[in-house]
Protein backbone atom coordinates (compact mmCIF):
# COMPACT_ATOMS: atom_id res chain seq x y z
CA UNK A 1 0.00 0.00 0.00
CA UNK A 2 0.97 3.39 -1.16
CA UNK A 3 1.43 6.30 1.57
CA UNK A 4 1.59 9.88 0.91
CA UNK A 5 4.07 12.05 3.52
CA UNK A 6 4.80 15.81 3.03
CA UNK A 7 8.31 16.56 3.16
CA UNK A 8 8.83 20.58 3.03
CA UNK A 9 7.02 21.62 -0.47
CA UNK A 10 6.81 17.58 -1.49
CA UNK A 11 3.76 15.24 -1.37
CA UNK A 12 6.47 11.75 -1.12
CA UNK A 13 5.15 8.58 -1.74
CA UNK A 14 6.32 5.55 0.37
CA UNK A 15 5.55 1.68 0.06
CA UNK A 16 7.97 -0.93 1.39
CA UNK A 17 8.70 -3.77 -0.58
CA UNK A 18 11.04 -6.46 -0.72
CA UNK A 19 13.48 -4.67 -2.66
CA UNK A 20 12.96 -2.14 0.49
CA UNK A 21 13.81 -5.15 2.82
CA UNK A 22 17.62 -5.64 0.57
CA UNK A 23 18.20 -1.76 0.19
CA UNK A 24 17.92 -1.57 4.16
CA UNK A 25 20.32 -4.63 4.79
CA UNK A 26 22.67 -3.58 2.15
CA UNK A 27 23.00 0.14 3.38
CA UNK A 28 22.95 0.00 6.94
CA UNK A 29 23.94 -3.45 7.39
CA UNK A 30 20.88 -5.25 9.06
CA UNK A 31 17.44 -5.24 8.09
CA UNK A 32 16.43 -6.86 11.46
CA UNK A 33 17.89 -4.29 13.28
CA UNK A 34 16.72 -1.33 12.00
CA UNK A 35 13.11 -2.36 11.96
CA UNK A 36 13.73 -3.87 15.63
CA UNK A 37 14.68 -0.41 16.28
CA UNK A 38 11.67 1.03 14.71
CA UNK A 39 9.22 -1.37 16.74
CA UNK A 40 10.97 -1.76 19.86
CA UNK A 41 12.42 2.18 20.33
CA UNK A 42 15.73 1.81 20.11
CA UNK A 43 17.85 4.01 17.83
CA UNK A 44 13.98 4.87 17.15
CA UNK A 45 14.38 8.01 14.98
CA UNK A 46 17.24 7.58 13.38
CA UNK A 47 15.84 3.90 12.26
CA UNK A 48 12.71 5.56 11.01
CA UNK A 49 14.86 7.52 8.88
CA UNK A 50 16.36 4.60 7.46
CA UNK A 51 12.64 3.28 6.59
CA UNK A 52 11.50 6.39 5.27
CA UNK A 53 14.69 6.79 2.58
CA UNK A 54 14.68 3.45 1.62
CA UNK A 55 10.96 3.00 1.33
CA UNK A 56 10.56 6.28 -0.83
CA UNK A 57 9.03 5.18 -4.32
CA UNK A 58 8.89 8.95 -5.44
CA UNK A 59 10.90 9.42 -8.42
CA UNK A 60 12.56 13.16 -7.85
CA UNK A 61 14.42 15.17 -10.98
CA UNK A 62 16.45 17.70 -10.24
CA UNK A 63 16.39 20.66 -12.72
CA UNK A 64 19.42 19.17 -14.78
CA UNK A 65 17.21 16.13 -15.12
CA UNK A 66 19.44 13.30 -12.96
CA UNK A 67 17.14 11.20 -10.25
CA UNK A 68 17.70 12.72 -6.88
CA UNK A 69 16.85 10.38 -4.22
CA UNK A 70 15.26 11.22 -0.93
CA UNK A 71 18.84 11.18 1.74
CA UNK A 72 18.54 11.20 5.71
CA UNK A 73 20.30 14.61 5.63
CA UNK A 74 17.26 15.81 3.54
CA UNK A 75 15.04 14.26 5.78
CA UNK A 76 16.55 15.67 9.30
CA UNK A 77 16.66 19.33 7.64
CA UNK A 78 13.32 19.60 6.11
CA UNK A 79 11.15 17.77 8.44
CA UNK A 80 9.22 20.29 10.96
CA UNK A 81 9.39 19.62 14.63
CA UNK A 82 5.42 18.06 14.60
CA UNK A 83 6.50 15.96 11.58
CA UNK A 84 9.86 14.55 13.86
CA UNK A 85 8.07 13.78 16.67
CA UNK A 86 4.41 12.60 15.59
CA UNK A 87 4.68 11.60 11.79
CA UNK A 88 7.63 9.50 10.84
CA UNK A 89 7.16 6.66 13.31
CA UNK A 90 3.76 6.16 12.47
CA UNK A 91 4.76 6.34 9.00
CA UNK A 92 8.10 3.62 9.59
CA UNK A 93 6.01 1.15 11.60
CA UNK A 94 2.59 1.55 9.15
CA UNK A 95 4.92 0.64 5.80
CA UNK A 96 6.40 -2.22 7.62
CA UNK A 97 2.74 -3.60 8.68
CA UNK A 98 1.29 -2.60 5.19
CA UNK A 99 4.27 -5.08 4.12
CA UNK A 100 3.36 -7.88 6.26
CA UNK A 101 -0.21 -7.42 5.77
CA UNK A 102 -1.02 -6.68 9.40
CA UNK A 103 -3.88 -4.48 9.80
CA UNK A 104 -3.58 -2.40 13.01
CA UNK A 105 -6.82 -2.85 15.46
CA UNK A 106 -7.79 0.70 14.45
CA UNK A 107 -7.83 0.04 10.67
CA UNK A 108 -9.83 -2.88 11.63
CA UNK A 109 -12.36 -1.43 13.30
CA UNK A 110 -13.14 1.76 11.05
CA UNK A 111 -13.28 -1.02 7.61
CA UNK A 112 -15.60 -2.83 9.83
CA UNK A 113 -17.76 0.53 10.00
CA UNK A 114 -17.33 1.08 6.64
CA UNK A 115 -18.59 -2.40 6.09
CA UNK A 116 -21.19 -1.79 7.90
CA UNK A 117 -21.93 1.57 6.66
CA UNK A 118 -22.42 0.06 3.46
CA UNK A 119 -24.50 -2.92 4.21
CA UNK A 120 -27.12 -0.27 5.85
CA UNK A 121 -27.23 2.01 2.40
CA UNK A 122 -28.12 -1.38 0.85
CA UNK A 123 -30.98 -2.01 3.08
Amino acid sequence: MKRKFKIGNENLDFEMTNKTIFDIDERFDNFGDVINGVMYGKNLYNNALKVMVCSCISKRVDADGNENPLTIDELKEKLTPDKVMNGIIPLATDLYFDYRGIKRSSETKNNANENTEEESKKK
